[in-house]
């Protein structure tokens, strides 16, 4: 398989992860539950997929450990923070 193939492939399982999570949040708060469970059966071969680029998710966390340094954002650095893989957070730190 070629590099363009590749991206494409990773770009197509990060679009699909992206709209599933979409879908599972919604059928829960519909109350959907076979739905719900559908689509969450269809993430669990996507879990190793990140939605957004690495560089995003640094990004990310360079600007949460700014915003931890002041003190009246402390809450909203620790809820960010979190929304980061834990694989590129501690490839990060």
């Amino acid at each position: 398989m070629n590099k363009r193939a590749m991206k494409q492939k990773a770009k197509m399982r990060r679009t699909r992860k992206a709209m599933l999570l979409l879908i599972r949040h919604q059928a829960r708060n519909w109350r959907r539950w076979h739905t719900y469970y559908w689509a969450d059966a269809a993430l669990q071969d996507l879990y190793a997929v990140h939605v957004m680029p690495g560089i995003y998710y640094r990004w990310l966390f360079r600007t949460c450990m700014w915003l931890a340094s002041h003190t009246a954002f402390h809450r909203l650095a620790d809820r960010a923070i979190h929304t980061i893989p834990l694989a590129i957070r501690f490839e990060a730190a």
